[in-house]
């Protein structure tokens, strides 16, 4: 096993979690940015993973975090200091020397998007692409492990919301996305390059309740909202306001169908297929019954 030159955040999420198992099935070496020891124990067994204790605002633990380190993975939650973290965390790896980032992205980022979320993938990237660092941007759309938020709803009452209409998304499984990172991270010839990640269909959330239906054997109904009744439902989930806000312009780009194109990238990087969604419901299927 090589010395460890590779830094991955948000290694406790959907994408992280399942970029740690590529990354160990590869016998790949790696460091792990945590926030807590606790969530540093979660991986302790691993032979290939290394932990480093710190965050992305405070710098002294960055800096430690990031020494020896030549391509470092870079996600973190779609919060109101998202942008501001990711830029600082671009900031440091530049001055420590680190070569390559690869960022997890959201398809159609753009500084002059309507999409807050949209818009600080795209600050993030062109701030990457001023320093001249390496990059690979992966812009993902919806992740089919985004719906395990409505697992509740799906479990006890038969259903999941939205505000989107009929338009149609082609979302992508983290597994996908996690196969292509650990890609850029490990191989050559992913560097400076942009990749839009989708699945291999795009279907309407009416579609997916019926795949629901027919794998879970119970009826499931897609409830679509208002954009103000979607305000509304949020807030009583107890989402923060600027998340709500995002979420909200996220399914309003959705509905315009901006998200419905279907691009060949995980067949090109991978070699394979992209999961289907009946198969992501199939193999979640215990967080849904």
């Amino acid at each position: 096993m090589k010395h460890t030159n590779l830094l991955i955040t948000g290694a406790t999420g959907s994408v992280g979690t399942q970029l740690v198992k590529k990354l160990v099935s590869m016998n790949v070496s790696f460091r792990a940015l945590v926030r807590s020891k606790e969530q540093g124990d979660l991986m302790a067994g691993l032979s290939q993973a290394e932990m480093a204790v710190g965050n992305l605002s405070d710098n002294e633990s960055l800096f430690k975090a990031l020494q020896g380190i030549e391509k470092a993975f870079l996600l973190t939650n779609s919060s109101e200091h998202a942008e501001q973290l990711q830029l600082n965390f671009v900031n440091q790896a530049y001055k420590v020397g680190v070569k390559h980032i690869v960022k997890l992205s959201q398809l159609a980022a753009d500084q002059d998007s309507p999409v807050r979320f949209l818009r600080y993938h795209a600050v993030v990237e062109n701030r990457i692409k001023e320093l001249g660092m390496d990059y690979t941007f992966l812009r993902a759309n919806l992740f089919m492990q985004g719906f395990a938020a409505f697992s509740h709803y799906i479990k006890y009452e038969g259903k999941f919301y939205g505000s989107l209409g009929s338009a149609a998304v082609s979302a992508v499984d983290s597994r996908d996305i996690a196969e292509i990172a650990a890609k850029a991270l490990t191989e050559p010839s992913h560097e400076k390059k942009t990749y839009t990640i989708t699945g291999q269909e795009a279907l309407t959330h009416f579609q997916m309740a019926e795949i629901f239906s027919r794998v879970l054997g119970t009826k499931i109904t897609y409830v679509d909202m208002s954009p103000e009744q979607m305000h509304g439902a949020l807030t009583v989930a107890g989402f923060p306001e600027w998340q709500i806000g995002g979420l909200i312009e996220d399914y309003a780009h959705y509905a315009r169908g901006e998200a419905s194109q279907v691009f060949t990238t995980v067949n090109d990087i991978t070699g394979h297929a992209p999961i289907r969604f009946e198969q992501f419901v199939s193999d979640y299927k215990k967080f849904f019954m």
